[in-house]
């Protein structure tokens, strides 16, 4: 473990602890006194302890902490409930439940709980939600929302709900990255990372990915592993990317789940383990992640970590292929099967 990443959570399981019921003191100094209770943690404390526990990926008591701050008033917790949720950390994930946290934070007049919610509403709510989606978002930027500058950003770079202009995307999200957004900061590096919307810039990329990767983003960790995995603008450091991947298949991430089973099966600097690669491929590819539905395959092929069995390989491959993966179409066409 990281010494950032061991104070990290020092410091969460710290405040935890301290925002616990503190015991009445029983020694001399105390029964010569009146004792005085200390004031309880305010919504804003609860919430900031919670954020601590979430970056340092302590996912239980980052939901114990923003249930508190949520009690107490703090729109900015009800929506932090709905991230949980939707990434399903800490909890079983639930877009159900997401939406219904998100729906309460907007409820308040919070600017950024509106931008949540509207994001929800048109990536993932009905043809009829989606002018409510827009509406929601755009009323939020005009209250100054960072997060609804990354919402209408990421809608107009995928052309969800809304026209699809890069240029504007680029705008929404480098003003929101600027304001230290951190799902703007790991859009717009994997954006210079492939070259979309941008010239490709690898040391924009780095800067950008790192900092949303050390504030706790999964996708941000996931590609900043990628490169440290393939060398892309950095020096290649296979233990670098298995630690980004790690911490990205913490949050729920399947492809940096996937990747660090590819790492700890064909690693070259790093110590392989078969047998945990496999643990990693068989959740990922049940969760119904192709690529690891891929690697999986492959490991039947050859027999590694697994039993070899041909038969199932190739029907997998088949399978993946059929439904449009390439590298599975590949395989079979290179290997003749």
């Amino acid at each position: 473990m990281r010494l950032s990443e061991l104070v990290l959570k020092l410091c969460a399981a710290l405040l935890f602890s301290l925002a616990l019921p503190a015991a009445h003191a029983t020694d001399a100094s105390t029964k010569e006194s009146e004792w005085v209770e200390p004031a309880p943690p305010t919504a804003v404390q609860w919430f900031e302890q919670g954020q601590v526990a979430r970056v340092g990926g302590l996912f239980d008591q980052s939901l114990q902490l923003f249930r508190k701050a949520a009690a107490l008033g703090s729109s900015a917790a009800l929506s932090a409930m709905g991230e949980l949720y939707q990434s399903g950390l800490g909890v079983a994930q639930s877009a159900r439940e997401a939406l219904l946290w998100y729906r309460k934070a907007a409820a308040t007049g919070d600017a950024e709980g509106q931008a949540h919610l509207g994001l929800a509403l048109v990536r993932d709510g009905t043809a009829a939600e989606l002018k409510t989606g827009l509406a929601l978002i755009r009323q939020s930027i005009a209250a100054n929302s960072s997060f609804g500058q990354y919402a209408l950003g990421y809608l107009h770079l995928h052309g969800k709900g809304v026209p699809r202009d890069e240029d504007l995307a680029y705008s929404l999200l480098n003003a929101a990255s600027g304001r230290g957004e951190v799902a703007a900061q790991s859009l717009l590096g994997q954006m210079y990372l492939d070259g979309k919307g941008v010239q490709k810039h690898s040391a924009m990329a780095l800067e950008l990915l790192s900092e949303a990767a050390r504030s706790g983003d999964a996708q941000a960790q996931s590609r900043l592993g990628a490169m440290f995995a393939e060398g892309w603008g950095v020096e290649r450091n296979e233990h670098e990317a298995a630690y980004w991947f790690e911490r990205a298949g913490e949050r729920g991430n399947l492809d940096g789940q996937t990747r660090l089973a590819v790492l700890l099966l064909d690693g070259e600097q790093v110590r392989t383990d078969p047998l945990k690669a496999i643990e990693l491929l068989r959740q990922a590819a049940t969760a119904g992640h192709a690529l690891a539905q891929f690697h999986l395959a492959l490991c039947f092929l050859q027999g590694r970590g697994v039993p070899q069995d041909p038969t199932q390989g190739q029907s997998l491959l088949r399978q993946l292929a059929k439904a449009g993966l390439p590298e599975a179409s590949s395989y079979l066409k290179e290997h003749s099967l």
